[in-house]
């Protein structure tokens, strides 16, 4: 039986930016009442901003933009807001109306590809995330949005490129070598991987990603120890991360710390609702410790996770038939083939369900 991990993208997901806002500069004695109404205005949007309180923010800067500030600042961080409040469509509409008055806003260009991006719109995405990179190549959002996008187009030499032209602008940027380090490990060279994913340590130990993936770059060198060691650190900086305790439990389980691997498992199934890996981990750590009930019930809750989870069924169809409840087992087995026809497995998991019809039939 094998354990199953929980898979994660190599590239971090990317995240709406929310880049600084500039206040505009102080109004002159000629400036018009409208325009020093506009920037008062503009300025209190910025603080409402920095406060969190985006539909005020919001307020602000539409009031600013009524009250004579006419360049793309008051419209750009419009657009934030609506991001802030998920207003994804609206916000494209003030990104939009930025890139009008301001073609140059790099910041802007970068937003509205990633609205494009995420609206499946890769082409129109990559365009804005090219031009932002051009009028600012010190800013970190755009390379590592083409990184995910060569990363999904399956093209990880054009993705460590990206990331490392980040890294050249912003050596000291965290997220950029945690990305680099998870798309290395993805590439399958871990060496080069917890080289990059060390220095996103010694830039800022609190990044529970950067912890996971160095265990996995660690585990992958068969350092199935120093791999513990820094799921713990992991944990120490955040106890509720359910796929840190699935790896360190897949890790004790390698060097047969059962029992330990169980509670890490179990854990990681009290954490996560939707986590189907970490039951049917916990499932095949407790068939291991001869704990059949307890095992038997693991699986059932991967199955009620996952349905379609092919492993687990096979597990239990195992399991049912070791205790001799021939007729559940022949159903998990079943069901097992209908979801994996073509797994390595399924000629042996054949021969076992004619033996057990066989063995069903001699009963009756």
């Amino acid at each position: 039986m094998t354990l199953a991990f929980v898979h994660h993208r190599a590239v971090l997901g990317l995240a709406l930016a929310s880049f600084s806002l500039a206040a505009p500069a102080a109004a002159g004695g000629s400036a018009k009442p409208d325009t020093l109404r506009g920037g008062e205005l503009y300025r209190q949007g910025l603080a409402y901003y920095q406060e969190g309180r985006y539909v005020d923010a919001l307020r602000s800067f539409q009031f600013a933009t009524f009250f004579g500030i006419t360049s793309a600042r008051p419209y750009f961080a419009q657009g934030l807001c609506m991001l802030r409040l998920e207003g994804s469509e609206q916000a494209r509409e003030m990104f939009e109306r930025a890139l009008a008055i301001d073609p140059a806003h790099a910041e802007a260009h970068y937003n509205l590809g990633l609205i494009l991006y995420q609206s499946s719109d890769s082409a129109a995405a990559r365009l804005h995330f090219a031009r932002a990179v051009s009028l600012a190549p010190k800013l970190a959002g755009p390379h590592r949005a083409l990184a995910r996008m060569a990363e999904d187009q399956g093209d990880l030499a054009a993705a460590e490129r990206e990331l490392r032209l980040e890294l050249a602008g912003a050596p000291q940027s965290a997220p950029a070598r945690l990305g680099l380090g998870m798309l290395l490990l993805k590439a399958d060279r871990p060496e080069s991987a917890l080289v990059e994913l060390d220095r996103a340590l010694a830039i800022d130990p609190r990044q529970t990603d950067a912890h996971l993936n160095r265990g996995r770059a660690l585990a992958r060198q068969e350092r199935q120890r120093e791999a513990a060691g820094a799921y713990r650190n992991g944990l120490s900086v955040d106890s509720t991360r359910a796929a840190l305790w699935n790896a360190l439990g897949t890790t004790l389980s390698r060097t047969h710390e059962d029992a330990e691997a169980a509670s890490a498992f179990g854990r990681a199934v009290a954490l996560d609702s939707a986590d189907a890996a970490s039951a049917y981990n916990l499932g095949v750590v407790r068939e291991r410790l001869g704990e059949r009930d307890a095992a038997l019930a693991s699986y059932r809750e991967a199955l009620r996770r996952d349905p379609r989870y092919a492993e687990a069924h096979l597990n239990l169809g195992v399991l049912l038939a070791r205790i001799g409840r021939a007729d559940q087992a022949r159903t998990a087995l079943e069901r097992y083939l209908e979801l994996a026809p073509d797994s390595p497995r399924a000629p042996e998991v054949r021969k076992a369900l004619a033996g057990l019809r066989r063995g069903a039939g001699r009963a009756q």
